[in-house]
């Protein structure tokens, strides 16, 4: 984690000394962007083929984005990694295990010049997404071992703003003039809805094999559901010069298999990322 720190701070000061001084020649938002981030996931987990207890989630995050323009259109591809642990106590007991997570979506936009009003963008579109999890907890015994596998259509809205704060003269105390440079900047807050998910996952309540499953997984098996929960992101972009951004974004979201479900699976996330964007053309 200290070397992705880094690694992000070196870009982070790339990203900006690159950057030219005319403010006024700053580009639209147009063409291909790479977007990396970083940051932390807290959220919390229930695993009814497992255990009845609620685990609280503690793991760092990273995402790699892709983001790509065609006129009206845009096209996003997005890999997450969360790597981290769960963990929850009772009076005389506490629990901890490793989770590993991987989710994968890619996403159409179209933005309709109907439902352009002047100040915001409107953006409808779709999303195929995949969940995979991989979760280890020793203390449960030939339990231990839990894999998730959740793939999702999904219906998405985004809305986007960008606006300028002009430069201004100013004083340091009273005294001393200085000039606050323009700048700009690009909210966006985006919804998802899945519309139906093909889940796998364990299909009992109380596993009867070895830590270690062999490589048919015995016992699980596919079920579908149909709205199975909601996702949001709102980020908030610094645009510079050069056409590069600095972002810092909130993700959440949460899921249930269903309230009736026998092996009910209930996890919910709150994702904290700082980003440095590229602009690649």
């Amino acid at each position: 984690m200290k070397k992705t720190l880094i690694v992000l701070c070196l870009l982070s000061i790339s990203i900006i000394a690159l950057s030219k001084p005319d403010q006024d020649s700053i580009p639209e938002v147009s063409g291909n962007y790479l977007d990396i981030s970083a940051g932390l996931t807290f959220g919390s987990l229930r695993d009814m083929s497992i255990s009845p207890l609620f685990y609280t989630g503690l793991l760092p995050a990273i995402e790699i984005k892709s983001w790509n323009y065609f006129g009206k259109n845009l096209f996003t591809a997005d890999l997450d990694s969360y790597n981290g642990m769960y963990f929850t106590s009772t009076e005389n007991d506490f629990y901890s295990g490793s989770a590993n997570i991987i989710d994968f979506e890619l996403s159409y936009f179209r933005n309709y010049d109907e439902y352009v009003n002047g100040v915001l963008g409107h953006w409808p579109g779709f999303s195929l997404s995949n969940y995979t999890s991989l979760r280890i907890n020793s203390n449960f015994g030939n339990a231990a071992f839990s894999f998730d596998n959740i793939s999702s259509l999904n219906f998405n809205y985004m809305l986007t703003k960008r606006w300028t704060r002009k430069a201004k003269e100013k004083k340091f105390l009273w005294l001393f003039k200085y000039t606050k440079k323009q700048k700009e900047f690009l909210l966006t807050f985006k919804t998802g809805l899945p519309i139906y998910s093909i889940i796998y996952r364990p299909g009992y309540t109380s596993p009867g094999n070895s830590t270690i499953p062999d490589i048919l997984l015995p016992g699980y098996e596919v079920s579908g559901k149909v709205f199975s929960g909601m996702n949001t992101n709102l980020s908030l972009s610094r645009i510079l010069a050069n056409g590069n951004m600095i972002r810092f974004a909130y993700n959440w979201d949460f899921f249930t298999s269903g309230k009736y479900s026998l092996n009910r699976l209930d996890s919910s996330r709150h994702t904290f990322l700082f980003s440095l964007v590229f602009k690649l053309k």
